[in-house]
């Protein structure tokens, strides 16, 4: 990759830090047995299957969200194995979807084989949240206790009234020549500057700008983190943004998810965010 002017985005609070949240769906379920009688009551017994086709039918589109619900939870409680778990995460994926619509998703979301994978969403087509916790117990899909969970990874949305409101949200870029500079692997330099007791280096990655943050105070060196986003970046894409996007990753440990990958597209800013940096990196590049 050609060495490139460097920016810095500047940090902006776009959603929601937490995963408690208020709002869930749930619906009740019921299924209708359909029997077959004698030849000799066969009219009887056609006019009472019509009757009960029809009620199959409301009862079946009312309980669609709760039976991928249902599926999501059930299909890897008792069993073990990559196939089980595939069927778990297609049930998830289904019950989001019917939610939300046509959501961004990860094509894969890795766990310990120890773990399950639970979702808890929020919102709808236009604004959402999709929240990603591993845990000890398959729950069903938006299971209430998901909401005071410290998600590991989101995905948001929040759409604006036009394309320009919606980029103004992201970081402006500043020019970082004549800073330091620094290799970080695959023929790409970084800028290397410290404010406020934190070391920064910065880079781009096509028409997104990389920022790397290190607390100077506790002694923290930002290089390593920032090669093994190179060496990921080498083989991996992120998301195409229309005009420019910002990756932030923080070398320090926190419990909130202060990794984050931010753009746009038409109006509607786009960000995932995760308490890993290269957790939020590995699922960002397999997110669509």
């Amino acid at each position: 990759m050609k060495k490139t002017l460097l920016l810095i985005p500047a940090v902006l609070l776009l959603f929601t830090a937490g995963c408690g949240q208020n709002s869930q769906s749930s619906s009740k379920s019921g299924s209708v047995r359909t029997t077959q009688s004698s030849k000799k009551t066969a009219k009887a017994s056609t006019s009472q299957k019509q009757k009960k086709t029809a009620s199959k039918s409301s009862s079946s589109t009312s309980s669609s969200t709760t039976e991928s619900a249902d599926a999501a939870s059930s299909s890897t409680t008792n069993t073990s194995g990559t196939a089980n778990v595939d069927q778990r995460y297609a049930a998830l994926k289904q019950a989001t979807f019917r939610q939300l619509g046509n959501p961004k998703w990860p094509s894969a979301y890795q766990v310990d084989q120890t773990q399950y994978l639970n979702i808890f969403t929020t919102g709808d087509s236009q604004n959402y949240s999709i929240f990603f916790s591993p845990g000890s117990h398959a729950l069903a899909y938006n299971d209430a206790t998901l909401q005071n969970v410290n998600a590991e990874l989101a995905i948001q949305k929040k759409t604006y009234g036009n394309n320009a409101q919606a980029q103004a949200q992201i970081g402006a870029a500043q020019s970082t020549q004549g800073l330091p500079q620094v290799a970080i692997g695959d023929g790409i330099y970084a800028a290397s500057q410290g404010a406020a007791g934190s070391s920064y280096l910065t880079w781009n990655e096509g028409r997104w700008t990389v920022t790397v943050k290190a607390s100077a105070v506790n002694g923290e060196d930002p290089l390593p983190l920032a090669k093994e986003a190179v060496t990921w970046f080498a083989n991996n894409a992120l998301p195409a943004p229309e005009t420019h996007g910002t990756v932030d990753l923080a070398v320090t440990a926190a419990n909130t998810r202060q990794n984050q990958i931010t753009w746009t597209e038409g109006n509607a800013v786009y960000q995932i965010s995760g308490l890993d940096p290269m957790k939020t990196i590995q699922e960002g590049t397999a997110t669509r």
